[in-house]
This record gives structure tokens, sequence and C-alpha cells, in this order.
């Protein structure tokens, strides 16, 4: 029976921390990314920006406070039972 993805991502987790630190490290040497236009990527971070600076200027999102972004993603990793580093 082959194993899924699903399993795979099961197994991951219930390994200790530093053997998912190698895992992942000889998967980076074994499957490279491919190399990607840098010149296009930074164009397309760009209008990005430009999108989100217009959003805020004309009102259409709503900033937050850093301690309130901090207390949301505290209770986000609370509820997914995530422990936080201090």
């Amino acid at each position: 029976m082959p194993v899924t993805v699903e399993q795979i991502k099961q197994e991951i987790r219930s390994l200790a921390p530093a053997d998912v630190d190698r895992l992942l490290r000889d998967l980076q040497q074994e499957y490279i990314m491919p190399s990607v236009d840098e010149a296009s990527v930074e164009a397309e971070w760009d209008a990005e920006i430009d999108r989100r600076v217009q959003e805020i200027e004309e009102g259409k999102v709503e900033l937050i406070s850093g301690a309130e972004f901090r207390r949301g993603t505290d209770a986000l990793f609370a509820e997914l039972g995530i422990k936080r580093s201090a």
C-alpha cells in the first residue's frame, strides 16, 4: 500500500526537532528549487506593495497595532496547540 503525503506529514510531526532539521536539510540538498528571475520577483513584490498601500490609503483595509497582532497570533497558536518560544 503506498504511503500518502498525510501519513508522511504525521510521521514527521512525531520526530524530534533535530531529526526534522536533518530531514529538511537532506531534502533541500536532494530537491533543488528551480531558479527564478530575481528582477521579475522584485517587480511583482513592488506591484504587491503598491496595491497594499493603495488599499490602506483608500480605507479598504483596517490596520492593527503590533500588540493586537501579537494577541491574535498567540490565540491562534494556543488554539492549534503550538507552543511559542519567548
